[in-house]
């Protein structure tokens, strides 16, 4: 089909394609750095009652730490520029929600947590909620995105695993998030020592969100 398309529709095409790639290797990038600072430092941060913005608080994964959710910052936004570029019949809402996430994960960079006990700061203010928009834009933009394409061929059969991980995304988050409020109001009781784990798989399923969003997008390009 590519024979009866415009020289500038055929690099329309070509080009989120590039884009949705390289959302793929960046997202592959942050797991690999994240895959580092469990190894590296796993006697320091505790992986099932700490969460993973306390690599940032040690010596040496701070940059480990700032890179791994940049990189995941760059993937979701090359995902929204190739989501921008490639035509699809997305609407406003799916990619303005997901600048949203990518915007949450790019301040969550560059802000940093503080450590527990401490008085909160501006820098960790900015980063909690920050990482709470990005939590709940992601699995949002999964769902709406899904919606969208649920009739459009070929990226209609990617959809329904984009809708799976939207939804186990959005039951994690809640989770997540009850946990976190339990947590800080009571820093002793059993949800603060699982409070690591719940974030992880939480993490792991809207990572996961991300790149079936890429693939999809990759897939949309051959129609």
């Amino acid at each position: 089909m590519h024979v009866l398309l415009s020289p500038h529709a055929a690099a329309g095409h070509g080009g989120h394609s590039r884009l949705a790639s390289a959302a793929h290797s960046a997202l592959t990038g942050s797991v690999a750095l994240a895959t580092m600072l469990h190894l590296g430092w796993s006697e320091q941060v505790d992986p099932v009652g700490q969460t993973l913005s306390d690599y940032v608080l040690h010596e040496g994964a701070a940059t480990l730490f700032i890179a791994c959710v940049g990189c995941a910052a760059a993937g979701s936004a090359a995902l929204l520029a190739a989501l921008l570029r490639s035509r699809l019949p997305v609407g406003a809402v799916a990619p303005a929600t997901l600048g949203v996430g990518c915007a949450g994960l790019a301040l969550c960079a560059v802000f940093r947590t503080d450590e527990a006990g401490s008085t909160q700061s501006l820098s960790g203010l900015v980063h909690r909620h920050a990482a709470g928009a990005s939590l709940a834009a992601l699995p949002a933009a999964g769902l709406l995105l899904a919606r969208r394409l649920r009739g459009h061929r070929p990226t209609s059969a990617r959809t329904p695993r984009i809708r799976q991980l939207s939804w186990a995304s959005s039951g994690a988050a809640l989770l997540f998030l009850g946990t976190h409020v339990s947590a800080s109001r009571s820093p002793s009781n059993g949800a603060a020592r699982v409070l690591g784990l719940a974030e992880r798989v939480t993490l792991g399923l809207e990572i996961a969100l991300l790149f079936a969003m890429a693939d999809a997008l990759r897939t949309g390009r051959n129609r």
